[in-house]
């Protein structure tokens, strides 16, 4: 296995990039994610040799795997980063490449074996892109791959030498037209995950993937530590989910509780309803802006980030984890999860609001943006077998506004970034042209939240 850096900046995120058969770095230069080095990797026939001390400097490390980098991603290859690992997406492949209903038919793949040569593997490359103008694009800088290494690896798959172990995925992308592993098939591997379906070939537009699911935190950090001054004011619906949440969590039986962990505390509605409740408990906020709401000689702040700061939390550390408002900027919401149900004892509790898909749905219509969110049976998918459900439920709150510029400016006051960075104003004019009023003249923005209480058994 052979791996290069792509994009290397003074960056403690990672993102992993797990390339396909007949691929090397090259088709992911030119990629960038702000706050995030870019390394690939390639070449699956010697992987024992691998050396992985480049990797463990990160802190968070996001696995991209393309093609049959799912397989290999699959196989058990990151067991010395795993602990560094948040978020796992595999796009247009399978943990199953060589499978009649779940990959590659298998007579294709070893047809694809047998017949290899330099000319079939440029026709491969021709059906990796799918169109003219995306091949003469992609060939202008082909992989440098030795053909018996190819065959090498193909054979690889075939005789079942990469073998799949248990690994949870956060979520497929399926490309509409891949000619190379069939769409219907991917559908059927990724069943109980989380699936996206794009339009386009099997080499999809991968800075549109990185810009779409891998959280930009450094922005997300400093939209929030900006919004702190006008948040109160204008985060009613937050407020009200809240209110809602501890309605449903009936706290008045575990007022006891002895160590509490509160996930984006934020300017602090949460804390100080805990504070004010959990008088003789001990109360450690996490966010990642701003400083601590809440003091007093039982009450912590830590400012960093919560994907991080739960994997280093000690097991059965903790009888209480709340959070609301605050995991859909995760990249791995459901790593979150798992970490949790590590560290709260036996019989504590996990209660979390978060939304989800078709959340500001109206947003999403006109700028094309939104978080990359699950849905409330995928959100029960992502329950850890130790945890019990004893509250899940949704609701819809719609907010109404005179004009396209106060949908904006509630936006930008609760540090929702809708629009990412980069020619924001002239895009932004251009967005609020073209939204149109409903019936009654006002512009709407509909919150959909999930609450979700869950007990370790």
């Amino acid at each position: 296995m052979e791996h290069k850096t792509v994009c290397r900046g003074s960056n403690s995120r990672l993102i992993l990039i797990f390339a396909g058969w007949a691929m090397d770095w090259r088709p992911f230069a030119g990629l960038v994610r702000p706050g995030y080095d870019i390394s690939v990797v390639w070449n699956y026939c010697d992987t024992d040799s691998f050396d992985w001390s480049w990797a463990v400097k990160y802190d968070e490390i996001c696995l991209v795997a393309w093609s049959l980098g799912v397989a290999a991603a699959s196989s058990g290859l990151t067991a010395p980063i795993d602990r560094l690992i948040t978020m796992r997406l595999a796009v247009n492949g399978t943990p199953c490449p060589v499978d009649d209903s779940l990959g590659i038919p298998r007579t294709i793949f070893e047809g694809t074996r047998d017949s290899l040569d330099r000319n079939n593997l440029l026709k491969f490359y021709r059906r990796v892109a799918g169109s003219r103008a995306a091949y003469d694009a992609f060939s202008s800088d082909l992989p440098q791959r030795a053909l018996q290494e190819l065959a090498e690896e193909l054979e690889l798959f075939i005789s079942g030498g990469m073998k799949t172990t248990l690994c949870r995925w956060d979520r497929a992308v399926v490309s509409d037209s891949d000619a190379i592993f069939p769409p219907a098939n991917q559908k059927a591997a990724w069943a109980d995950v989380p699936t996206d379906i794009i339009v386009g070939a099997h080499l999809p537009d991968f800075q549109a993937v990185l810009d779409r699911y891998i959280i930009d935190k450094d922005l997300t950090e400093s939209r929030f530590h900006a919004g702190g001054k006008t948040y109160d004011s204008a985060s009613t619906v937050q407020k009200a989910v809240v209110d809602r949440l501890l309605e449903m969590a009936d706290l008045s039986h575990c007022a006891n509780a002895g160590t509490i962990i509160e996930v984006g505390s934020g300017t602090g509605y949460l804390s100080h309803k805990l504070d004010s409740f959990f008088v003789d408990a001990d109360i450690e906020m996490w966010d990642l802006a701003g400083t601590s709401p809440v003091d007093g000689a039982r009450r912590s702040f830590r400012r960093g980030d919560a994907e991080i700061l739960v994997r280093e939390a000690t097991d059965e550390s903790a009888d209480m984890v709340l959070s609301s408002s605050t995991i859909q900027w995760f990249n791995s919401p459901r790593r979150f999860l798992e970490h949790c149900s590590r560290i709260l004892r036996p019989g504590g509790r996990l209660i979390i609001s978060t939304f989800v898909d078709g959340n500001l749905e109206e947003i999403r219509k006109y700028t094309g943006r939104s978080l990359p969110l699950m849905t409330e049976r995928q959100w029960l998918q992502s329950v850890p077998e130790n945890m019990a459900v004893e509250v899940s439920e949704t609701e819809e709150i719609r907010l109404e506004f005179a004009s396209p510029s106060d949908v904006f400016r509630h936006l930008k006051a609760t540090g929702v970034n809708s629009l990412g960075r980069g020619g924001e104003r002239k895009s932004l004019r251009r967005i609020m042209d073209s939204m149109e009023a409903a019936g009654n003249g006002v512009h709407t923005v509909t919150y959909r939240p999930i609450y979700l209480i869950l007990s370790k058994k």
